[in-house]
């Protein structure tokens, strides 16, 4: 099923009149127990913490050639978090809102690399980190970035002990995925986990 953030929409810029053509869900809810995906969007603007930011909106230039026509939802959020990146916040509010910006969209490498950066500034316990992870795999399990992802939160905590179970059950899903077999090739060689 798709999420509550509905379809992007392409605008195609050479027709004479605008062709809309659905092309992917805006956020594709996960199914686990995670109460921010189950909570309704709160708009930024009515959100207290928000207050201090201006938001950054996306500038396609005057004559775009391809227009996308995204959500409310998930503007708001790239608005904000265009905001923050610019001004480089690293604080418990844009680590939340990197969680909501890689909800919506898994394979915004920015987004990952700004969480990295608020995460190690934030010394924050990175157990749950994984947690977060295996929801992005459920939705977006052929993603790059959240593989590289996964693999730096082994080397900073040198915990490699849930990777090979972790691996096999996405394998399970699509045993084909290269991206899961690159991952357990690394482990495997390098924690010497050879049979």
């Amino acid at each position: 099923h798709y999420g509550r953030g509905g379809f992007f929409l392409v605008v195609l810029a050479m027709a004479q009149q605008p062709v809309a053509i659905p092309v992917i869900p805006a956020v594709v809810e996960d199914s686990s127990d995670d109460d921010e995906a189950s909570r309704p969007f709160v708009p930024f603007s009515q959100r207290p913490e928000w207050q201090d930011i201006e938001p950054i909106p996306q500038d396609d230039g005057p004559v775009p050639v391809l227009a996308i026509q995204y959500s409310d939802e998930f503007r708001q959020k790239m608005d904000y978090f265009r905001a923050v990146l610019k001004r480089d916040e690293r604080s418990p509010r844009t680590l939340a809102l990197s969680k909501e910006v890689l909800l919506a969209n898994p394979s915004h490498y920015t987004a990952w690399t700004f969480r990295r950066r608020v995460l190690e500034s934030l010394g924050v316990d990175l157990a749950s980190e994984f947690a977060f992870t295996e929801v992005i795999a459920k939705m977006s399990p052929k993603n790059y970035q959240l593989w590289h992802h996964r693999r730096w939160l082994v080397q900073q905590t040198g915990d490699y002990s849930r990777e090979l179970d972790f691996t096999a059950l996405v394998l399970l899903h699509d045993a084909k995925n290269y991206h899961v077999w690159t991952h357990r090739q690394w482990v495997v060689s390098s924690f010497s986990l050879y049979e």
